[in-house]
């Protein structure tokens, strides 16, 4: 529908408002009526109108606009109206009855998914939109959903408290009796101390390592929890976020103040708290499991290496030397070779060359094999045999039960002393133990058989090869879930990661993707686009003078690269006028200059029941908080600058209203601040696209996080950035080193939560896979890498007919498409695709379970199809068009930009995240990426008041406004004393900035002016 049309007012409802007096009585009657008609309440007041709106219905009464000024919103005879609207529409007062409907509405349907209050809010509408209901008032339906979340509360705690034995209240409270309340001491061994006493205090901590006093207690923890007998099946039952909600409550108490609660509140909330704990320390254990065995190996990898460096010195001419023996052994056939060849080449470089040939091969994985041994007996066996013990791993795949079977023999047997296994013991062989460990594993001995007295090969099970296999196995299909750990949240059940309701609604999760019910009609489209981009490239590709394809290599793409872009002329010019009339902003004014526009702190709200500091006392110190923690410097400086906040305030405020998700919110307020002031004038037309890239941060390494950085040569966490192409950072992540770019990327699609609407994605290498292609595909988003071996990359075509069709591609054509896989398996693929949509799995977890570890699943081989067909389809494009590789190495120049700027912010001790918890790492990141986004909107304000004067108008060139960053910083300060003075205001105002709905309002009359309609 037209927006024009949205607004027009129909033949009935004009007579209703001509029926009225006075211009501004049939006005604001008219925008109660369409404003009902479209949201299904009435707007408070004329700022909540839309303009576009206000000006539509205006001029189809032929009435200014402005007459609405006087309209009052809340008099008797908005009441008369509001009567004839309701009658208009069929809506209904609520009764007493209508509310204790939606009360319970609200409790069975919209309370258990944990939604925030203004989505609650959202909810209730759509609510009396479907009953016909005439809506509340914001305040009464406030207090409606306040009482309705109170019973809510009530009822979940009752039901949890009447689960909870006499005895799991008395451990929990033997948990929550602590003496030590100080929360900032991250002191480790006293916990090793006295293993027998666990507190609240030790279960909120993470795991600091993998010495075996750590994982023990650890385990200790674990097993302490499990004692409490808590109502699980309940638990389960309950969404995640539900979980994580009261979670997050929890973890930010003191042991003194959970005693402090009420008992209700206390077991009920606590016991939550307990489940999910139990389920993250298992997966800290499980990661720990997986990170040692992969050390092991990556330590011996090394460890050979640099002893062939050390051992075998590189045999110059050494093709010289093998020719010249080869020549003198046919020429003397019958020769010694002391005689003919020693004298003509020597003996010691004979000796060389074989060792340098030597170390290739078998003989090389065998001897990282023995390395491993070595260190596996003498450093970690104990802590992995240990860590075994603490798992309950389970299978849904018959051929796995064998993997469990050995795992059952090692725990039964550790401690023998035998290298090997009795014989009379059956062992687990095939399907367990991996083709390159055979050697080493299975050991033949000759025996004399006391009956013939002759001698007979046996086989003999290495013991310590033979465990350190099997925990090779035990990780690869750990990773995929193949097999799974009970008790657990990421290595849980693969079937728990799928929607409960998928079978029973799966129109709803096909709509939900956009996808058709019928797998053909999914096929036959992509089939003639694949082929289509495949003829059209194979038509271009010689006439194409950036690209070529040579024989080289059998197959080989390329790439000429494009022209120097032309400089920005009026650039420089412009940051110096910025510079000259703000030639000095601190940090923390723009900080607090953002809030006082946006006032993003109201979406940071108490971890506790209620709220008791003052809204101006809270808003300062929110602020001093963020801008310590976001600029890493800590509490403590920046309380030091300003008396009325004490460390200890600070301390508290951080600790009951500063949470990731909390900031995350805070930080889409302002990114969807930004997005509507901007001036498209300046700024050009909303982007769809972000680019996707990470950037390593150093951080204490006593943590399962950080990670040895093979490139960067160094201990850390990686951070991921979402940026947007005028440089504005729409969501960020902690990473591990080693985990995949694919699954971040995957995540911040889908979660960054603003309303941007992101179409593109823009990576590099380590960004893109076969399974990131089909999954864009699926998730109606373009990924566009940037290859650095684009050399390499090879097409895929529609069948093996169509193959000779393309006939100046041959060279770089792989293989056809498998349709059938794909129609075969077309609905599993859309549940798990839908899993990842709705978040009941995590982007990451789906990742590591459909990769080459699992290559054989069905799911996975129909995914790396389809990605086949997205993959070709980018190529030809990306080939075939200049203008879309250039579209691409900006985008990722922006990400590196921002890269760039993380310094400049995150400058306290000199750049390193000070703490081993994972939670304080991630707060770093958020409130870091929160910063960033108040440079971008106070930049983005002090732009658009710069190019709107006279003299800047129409001067900036296509090459200035592509240059154009909001990550402009030589006129801001993040140095020296943290004063933060509220009262003071920076000389920037966003109400005489037009945003973009304001462009569009006044470029539509415009052209109605233009048109003569006005």
């Amino acid at each position: 529908m037209n927006i024009d049309d949205l607004f027009n007012l129909s033949d009935e409802e004009l007579s209703l408002v001509n029926a009225k007096r006075g211009s501004k009585n049939k006005l604001g009657f008219a925008i109660l009526l369409k404003y009902f008609q479209l949201e299904g309440r009435y707007p408070k007041h004329v700022k909540f109108i839309d303009p576009f709106m206000l000006n539509s219905v205006a001029h189809q009464l032929n009435i200014p606009a402005s007459c609405v000024d006087h309209f009052d919103w809340e008099g008797r005879s908005t009441e008369r109206f509001r009567n004839e609207i309701r009658k208009l529409f069929g809506y209904k007062l609520a009764t007493l009855q209508d509310i204790d409907k939606l009360k319970i509405w609200l409790i069975r349907e919209v309370f258990p998914n944990a939604v925030k209050q203004p989505q609650q809010i959202e909810y209730a509408y759509v609510y009396f939109r479907e009953q016909r209901i005439e809506p509340f008032t914001s305040k009464e339906l406030e207090r409606h959903i306040q009482s309705a979340h109170y019973a809510f509360e009530q009822q979940l705690f009752e039901t949890l408290q009447s689960q909870l034995s006499d005895r799991t209240k008395k451990l929990m409270d033997l948990l929550l009796t602590d003496d030590l309340e100080n929360e900032d001491s991250d002191d480790h061994e006293e916990e090793i101390k006295n293993l027998s006493e666990i507190k609240f205090r030790h279960l909120k901590r993470d795991i600091p390592g993998a010495k075996l006093k750590h994982v023990a207690f650890a385990i200790q923890k674990i097993n302490c929890l499990k004692q409490l007998e808590l109502p699980e099946e309940f638990l389960l039952s309950s969404s995640t976020k539900l979980i994580n909600k009261y979670y997050t409550r929890v973890m930010a108490e003191l042991p003194g103040s959970m005693r402090e609660h009420k008992a209700l509140i206390r077991y009920a909330t606590f016991s939550i708290f307990c489940y999910f704990r139990s389920q993250i320390l298992t997966d800290s254990l499980a990661d720990l499991l997986m990170q040692l065995i992969h050390k092991m190996q990556n330590t011996s990898e090394k460890f050979i290496d640099n002893k062939i460096l050390s051992e075998v010195k590189r045999v110059g001419g050494k093709f010289d030397i093998l020719y010249q023996l080869s020549f003198i052994a046919l020429s003397n056939p019958t020769g010694i070779i002391q005689e003919t060849i020693y004298p003509e080449i020597g003996q010691e470089t004979l000796s060389n060359l074989v060792k340098e040939l030597k170390y290739k091969g078998q003989w090389y994985k065998n001897q990282v094999h023995k390395k491993m041994h070595s260190i596996y007996s003498h450093a970690h066996r104990n802590t992995l045999l240990t860590l075994l013990d603490a798992f309950t791993f389970k299978t849904n795949i018959h051929e796995s039960k064998l993997l469990l079977e050995a795992i059952q023999i090692i725990q039964s047997h550790r401690d023998i002393s035998d290298h090997y296994y009795p014989v009379d013991i059956l062992v687990p062989i095939e399907k367990v133990i991996p083709h390159e460990w055979l050697s080493l594993v299975v050991e033949l001995k000759e025996v004399r058989n006391n009956v013939n007295n002759q001698m007979q090969k046996i086989k003999r099970i290495n013991r310590v090869h033979y465990e350190l296999a099997v925990l090779q196995e035990l990780r690869r299909q750990l990773n995929c879930k193949t097999i799974w750990i009970d008790g657990a949240y990421r290595y849980r059940n693969p079937s728990k990661d799928l929607p409960k309701d998928f079978e029973e609604n799966r129109e709803y999760y096909y709509n939900l993707l956009g996808l058709p019910l019928n797998v053909h009609e999914f096929i036959d489209p992509r089939k003639k686009e694949l082929h289509q981009n495949l003829k059209t490239l194979n038509d271009s590709i010689l006439t194409n003078k950036k690209v070529k394809i040579t024989e080289k290599n059998g197959g080989h793409i390329k790439i000429s690269p494009s022209e120097a872009q032309v400089e920005p002329p009026n650039i420089k010019q412009l940051q110096k006028t910025i510079k000259k009339e703000w030639p000095i902003i601190n940090l923390i004014d723009i900080l607090k200059e953002t809030e006082l526009q946006i006032e993003f702190t109201d979406v940071l709200h108490t971890a506790a029941s209620r709220e008791n500091l003052s809204k101006e006392v809270l808003r300062l110190r929110l602020l001093l908080c963020l801008y310590a923690i976001g600029t890493n410097t800590g509490l403590k400086p920046i309380s030091a600058a300003n008396n009325s906040a004490t460390h200890s305030h600070l301390r508290y405020v951080k600790r009951k209203f500063i949470t990731v998700e909390g900031v995350r919110q805070a930080i889409i307020k302002i990114i969807d601040s930004i997005l509507k002031i901007r001036d498209s004038r300046i700024w050009g037309e909303a982007t769809t696209g972000v680019a996707c890239d990470s950037k390593k941060l150093s951080v204490w390494d006593q943590n399962l996080m950080a990670e040895w950085h093979t490139r960067y040569q160094g201990r850390g966490v990686m951070v991921y950035w979402h940026v947007e192409k005028k440089a504005v950072c729409i969501y960020s992540q902690l990473k591990t080193c080693s985990s995949s770019e694919v699954g971040s990327m995957i995540k911040g699609i889908l979660q960054h939560c603003t309303t941007m609407e992101v179409n593109e994605a823009y990576v590099d290498t380590h960004g893109q896979s076969l399974l990131a292609f089909g999954v864009s595909d699926l998730l109606k988003f373009d990924l566009l890498p940037r290859f650095k071996n684009i050399h390499k990359q090879k097409l895929y075509y529609p069948s093996s007919s169509d193959k000779n069709k393309y006939e100046h591609l041959q060279l770089i054509l792989e293989a056809p498409i498998h349709w059938k896989l794909i129609e075969d398996n077309y609905d599993e693929v859309i549940k798990n695709v839908a899993a990842i949509k709705t978040g009941a799995m995590e982007p990451d977890v789906f990742v590591k379970r459909f990769s080459k570890d699992n290559y054989q699943h069905p799911v996975y081989r129909a995914l790396l199809e389809i990605g086949k067909i997205e993959k070709t389809n980018f190529l030809c494009r990306c080939l075939m068009s200049e203008e879309l590789r250039i579209e691409i190495h900006e985008a990722q120049n922006v990400v590196e930009r921002l890269n760039s700027i993380m310094g400049f912010i995150f400058y306290g001790k000199l750049g390193e995240i000070s703490t081993n918890i994972k939670e304080e790492q991630e707060l770093g990141i958020v409130c870091l990426h929160l910063l960033q986004a108040c440079m971008s909107y106070i930049n983005t304000l002090i732009f658009q008041e710069v190019l709107t004067r006279p003299e800047w108008k129409d001067k900036l060139t296509p090459e200035d406004k592509r240059a154009l960053n909001v990550l402009f910083h030589s006129h801001i300060n993040p140095y020296g004393l943290f004063l933060l003075d509220l009262e003071k205001r920076l000389p920037i105002s966003a109400n005489d900035i037009e945003t973009n709905d304001e462009n569009q309002i006044r470029e539509a009359i415009e052209k109605l002016v233009e048109e003569e309609l006005i």
